[in-house]
């Protein structure tokens, strides 16, 4: 009921927010296209009928956004490769014009069938618009409430081979491109991605609590360079233009960007430093290592045991103290998905600071160099921490860990308040 609140405010937010800025006649317009497509829709039926008893089913991949281009699509090649999921004839719609990255659809062509001419896509829509030749079974499709498939698939999964890697083709294209970006071959490098409100504004008014500050990476940044590494921050246009800096390209503003460099570098990164945001699932589908810092909702973690992540931390406005782990894992606002949710109960969200995304990154280096040492203290912290993630919560059954150092800082928050 909570969650059909949430999305019921949502959607009246959005259409009064549209009659404001297009007017009456945007809603009949609105109105009879609807109507249009339920007409479209009843008059194929038979064919929907006919396709879904021959086992056709839309995987209702969202393909505009890159993290469920590359999370959903690897989660349900996984399912089906684990034989978790029946044997059907599975297709995706990707109308090119809408696909977030275009170069990654060469990876996973020859894994799923997948339709690409937009005219064909709003024919099979229509088709699929309900009931019948709806995927239901495969778990790919991540949600915004409960606890989602992708993480106990991906632990399933465990340390077999990501089922992506780069192509003759990209790897001879990369060593041509890389150095006129600025990595020499042999050349280390990380990719950094901080969220800032500018990609989709349209979007800020519920995801607006997702965003955070790239200068609280600067003493990762400073550390990586230090152990002979490179900085390539991702993103896009739209985002703040990064400070000269030796060791560091600001990707996002650069001249080679390209929806195929995007593929390369998250590909060939020594691992991706990211944070609630799709862009790290580009690493992860390539089997690059990932450390999540500012991850909100805070029951939400990295998905494979070489992932780590951290949470920002939710402060109660009225008293401005911390609220305690117990406390937000055993409440509604451990799962909060939407900005108004944390305003609405009065709840200010801190985000990670520099030393703690510095801590992540060294663990995440020390880890992938054999040189971190956890403690029996350390391992009992942290199994203390993923006890308080029950099911029902986002990533209950997840892999992957948390960072020791940010469980070490805040270990008093483990306990509940007396």
């Amino acid at each position: 009921m909570h969650n059909n609140r949430a999305f019921l405010k949502i959607y009246c937010d959005t259409l009064l927010i549209n009659y404001r800025k297009n007017g009456f006649f945007w809603i009949i317009k609105k109105v009879i296209l609807k109507m249009t497509k339920e007409l479209v829709w009843l008059l194929l039926l038979p064919i929907s009928i006919t396709l879904h008893l021959l086992n056709f089913r839309r995987l209702p991949i969202r393909v505009e956004h890159v993290g469920h281009l590359t999370s959903e699509i690897d989660t349900f090649l996984k399912a089906k490769y684990l034989k978790l999921i029946l044997s059907k004839k599975y297709f995706i719609l990707a109308p090119i014009n809408k696909v977030s990255n275009k170069h990654l659809l060469h990876y996973w062509s020859p894994k799923v069938m997948i339709l690409t001419q937009p005219f064909i896509c709003t024919f099979i829509a229509l088709l699929t618009k309900r009931y019948f030749m709806q995927d239901r079974s495969s778990g790919c499709t991540v949600g915004h409430f409960g606890t989602q498939p992708i993480y106990a698939i991906n632990k399933q999964w465990g340390d077999r081979k990501p089922l992506l890697s780069l192509n003759e083709n990209d790897l001879d294209w990369a060593n041509n491109e890389l150095p006129k970006l600025g990595i020499q071959k042999d050349q280390w490098f990380i990719c950094l991605h901080v969220r800032e409100g500018g990609f989709l504004p349209h979007n800020e008014s519920i995801q607006a609590h997702r965003n955070a500050s790239i200068n609280n990476t600067m003493l990762a940044i400073q550390e990586i360079i230090k152990r002979g590494g490179m900085v390539v921050r991702m993103g896009d246009s739209s985002m703040s233009v990064f400070p000269p800096m030796e060791g560091v390209i600001d990707y996002a503003h650069h001249p080679l960007k390209s929806e195929r460099m995007d593929v390369v570098l998250c590909a060939k990164a020594k691992f991706f430093l990211g944070c609630t945001s799709g862009l790290a699932f580009l690493s992860m589908v390539f089997g690059v290592p990932v450390a999540h810092s500012n991850m909100i909702p805070v029951e939400t973690l990295g998905l494979r045991p070489y992932d780590i992540s951290i949470s920002k931390l939710l402060i109660d406005h009225q008293s401005n103290r911390y609220f305690t782990f117990p406390e937000m894992m055993s409440s509604k606002m451990g799962g909060f998905f939407y900005t108004h949710q944390y305003k609405e109960a009065e709840i200010d969200i801190q985000e990670n600071t520099s030393d703690e995304i510095f801590d992540l990154l060294c663990e995440m280096l020390d880890r992938l160099e054999g040189r971190f040492h956890e403690t029996k203290e350390d391992a009992a912290l942290h199994s203390r921490y993923l006890s308080l993630i029950k099911p029902g919560h986002y990533s209950y059954g997840a892999a992957s860990k948390i960072c020791i150092a940010f469980l070490r800082k805040y270990q008093y928050l483990m306990d509940d308040v007396k």
